[in-house]
Order: C-alpha cells, then sequence, then structure tokens
C-alpha cells in the first residue's frame, strides 16, 4: 500500500452539500497511549445531513461508560441514547454485562428501568483474546486472523433456521489492513421445515416438512424516494441451499416456496458490503484506544477486532468514503475522533466521539 506521507491533519467541513479540507499542522505526540491509561468512556454524537431524498434528522447522542474486571478485561458498558425510535424497543438505557468462562464471553443487555433482559450475546476468544466468533440472536459472525490482523470475516443472518451469509477477505501492508475484498457472493441453506399455509381458523399448525424441488427468489431493495425492489433471480433447486452472485451493497431479501405451497421463513442480509473497501492510515500515528475501528469493535465485544499498526484515516468503497481525524493531548491519548461518511448522493453524517480515561 502506498502509505500517506502528508504530516497534516485534515479536517472536513461540510456545508450544505460542498465540503472543503481545513488543516492544521500536528504538533501532538506520535507515540502509544502510556499502558496504565485505559478508555473509561465516551460520548458519541451523530447528525446528519440527507439530500437524496431530502430528510430531517434529529442530533443523536449516546454515551458509553466502561467497567473492567481484576484482569483488566471489560466486565460492565452503561449506555444511554436520546433516540427517539430506540424508546419503543426498551433500548434507551442499557446495562451490558461480560461474564467470562474460560475462553467464552457471555454478554447480558437488561433495561435499566425495568430491569428485562433485552438481548443474550455469545462470544469466543482464542488465546491471544482475539474474536474468533460473535453470536446475536439474529445474527452471527466468525473471524479468522494472519497474526493480530483479521484475514477474513463471514457474516451470516437467520430466521428460525434459515441463514443468508457472504464472506469477505482482508488484505494487508506490513502490520497495517490494506484491502477489504468480497466476490459478491450471498449463500443461502433452508432448514427441512417450512410454514404450511392457513387452513382453518382453529388450525394452529404451522411447521411441516419441505419437499424439493424449492423455487427460491432473491430480491434486492434499493433505497430512495421510489423504494425500488429488483427481483434478481428466481432458482428453481433441488437442495435446501442456494447461492447469488454478483450482489451489490444493498438490502436483500431471500424466499423459497416447495411444490406444495410451503414457505420457508424469509431472511435478509443487510445493506453496507461492499466489493472492495480501502483502508488508508496516517503512517506517522500508532494506533492507540480511540481508533475508529477500534471504537466500534470494543463497545459492542469488548475487545478489538481489527489491530491494526497505525490510526485509521479514511475508508474508501465505491458508493461512499469515510474520513477520520483525531484530537491527540501531550500523554498521547486521544481525546475527539472526527468522521465524517459522504456517498456519492452528497448525503453526509457525521460522528464526533468523545473519549474520557481512567488509570489503572
Amino acid at each position: 500500500m502506498k502509505k500517506l506521507l502528508s504530516f497534516l491533519v485534515c479536517t472536513v467541513l461540510v456545508t450544505g452539500i460542498f465540503m472543503s479540507p481545513s488543516c492544521k499542522k500536528i504538533y501532538h505526540s506520535t507515540e502509544f497511549t502510556p499502558t496504565n491509561f485505559r478508555l473509561l468512556g465516551f460520548t458519541k454524537v451523530i447528525t446528519r445531513n440527507i439530500i437524496a431524498p431530502p430528510a430531517a434528522w434529529p442530533v443523536i447522542t449516546e454515551t458509553y461508560s466502561f467497567a473492567y474486571d481484576d484482569n483488566n478485561r471489560v466486565s460492565q458498558i452503561l449506555f444511554s441514547t436520546n433516540d427517539s425510535n430506540q424508546k419503543p424497543l426498551g433500548l434507551l438505557d442499557l446495562r451490558m454485562t461480560f461474564d467470562y468462562q474460560g475462553s467464552t464471553v457471555y454478554k447480558t443487555i437488561t433495561n435499566l428501568k425495568s430491569v428485562r433482559v433485552v438481548e443474550r450475546d455469545t462470544f469466543n476468544l482464542n488465546g491471544y483474546s482475539q474474536l474468533l466468533s460473535a453470536y446475536f440472536p439474529w445474527d452471527y459472525h466468525t473471524f479468522t486472523y494472519q497474526g493480530k490482523l483479521v484475514a477474513a470475516q463471514t457474516d451470516a443472518y437467520r430466521d428460525s433456521g434459515t441463514i443468508v451469509s457472504a464472506t469477505s477477505y482482508f488484505t494487508s501492508d506490513n502490520h497495517d489492513l490494506l484491502h477489504q475484498l468480497f466476490n459478491g457472493t450471498l449463500s443461502v441453506t433452508f432448514p427441512d421445515s417450512g410454514i404450511r399455509p392457513f387452513v382453518t381458523p382453529v388450525d394452529t399448525f404451522r411447521d411441516t416438512i419441505l419437499s424439493l424441488p424449492l423455487s427460491i427468489t432473491w430480491t434486492t431493495f434499493v433505497p430512495g424516494p421510489l423504494g425500488i425492489t429488483t427481483v434478481d433471480a428466481n432458482h428453481t433447486n433441488n437442495s435446501y441451499s442456494d447461492a447469488l452472485s454478483g450482489n451489490s451493497q444493498y438490502m436483500v431479501e431471500v424466499n423459497a416456496v416447495d411444490p406444495y405451497g410451503i414457505y420457508v421463513r424469509p431472511v435478509f442480509f443487510p445493506a453496507g458490503l461492499n466489493s472492495t473497501k480501502f483502508f488508508q492510515i496516517y503512517d506517522y500515528l500508532l494506533n492507540r484506544p480511540g481508533d475508529y475501528l477500534q471504537l466500534e469493535a470494543f463497545k459492542t465485544y469488548g475487545v478489538n477486532v481489527y489491530q491494526n499498526e497505525h490510526l485509521l484515516k479514511q475508508l474508501t468503497t465505491a458508493y461512499d468514503t469515510t474520513f477520520v481525524s483525531y484530537d491527540i493531548d501531550a500523554q498521547s491519548k486521544i481525546t475527539q475522533t472526527h468522521v465524517l461518511v459522504k456517498d456519492k448522493l452528497g448525503n453526509a453524517t457525521r460522528y464526533e466521539y468523545r473519549l474520557t480515561y481512567d488509570t489503572n
């Protein structure tokens, strides 16, 4: 990878739909944060400027507070947000606890007001505390590594036995990620039972054996004012599996029906997995808590998945570009992480992370 040789940090300013870079010289330390500092928490402020289609979005604030056990592992995360969309789901104020049992981590998410468990997740780590697999209620993810860097990632989404998945592969330059590559192939497997169509008002039996061949439909949902839906493929397959090639970054639904009208439970693969993602780094700024990739992994898993050697500067796909800059203090700690995501339509989303630390 051709590393970035500039010794400037550029913050992108957005006014309406226009972008202009504002650059200032680096004066702070380029060394690691001292090991006795650890992340105590951060506030994440999200603002959006959506012009296609026109939409007004409120400013969303999220806060994360971390607690650690005697082995300096994340034991608890307290989360709160003002996002009104989370209120009906009971996800405004949460406690996330991490229970370490050998190589397995059990994460329990509880509503702080109702004391109701809203989700249970399970993570598996290797002997180097690297994440091997993460199981959530409706999806799971697996990882392999080359040294400390992730080499492959499989994302799978499910609904009562129907599973659609994709695998992407990473290349690196020395100790930094270079590309994430996805060949556009989605694979699906179906259970051997499906949903029987409605028969009588008193009929409550729905699951029954699926007969082959299956008529399988792949449907893409293209966002926009018209909400375009495109049928990518109709396959007839004499097995409980199928594949779609040439997938784009848009959300895809997979459905199937057998010769007797028995339907599988449909499953969705979300948008956002591009054919290639290019990583650029600040080659003179060593990685430390506050790196954009590290923050997003840490708040979910309690460990960092993407252990690049240097701080991330930019992510580029065919559809959008993510610009990242950092404020670093005299103790070499990142105090703020600034992220701007700009898509090809001119839509802009800004994430501002404000970090705090304690000493151990």
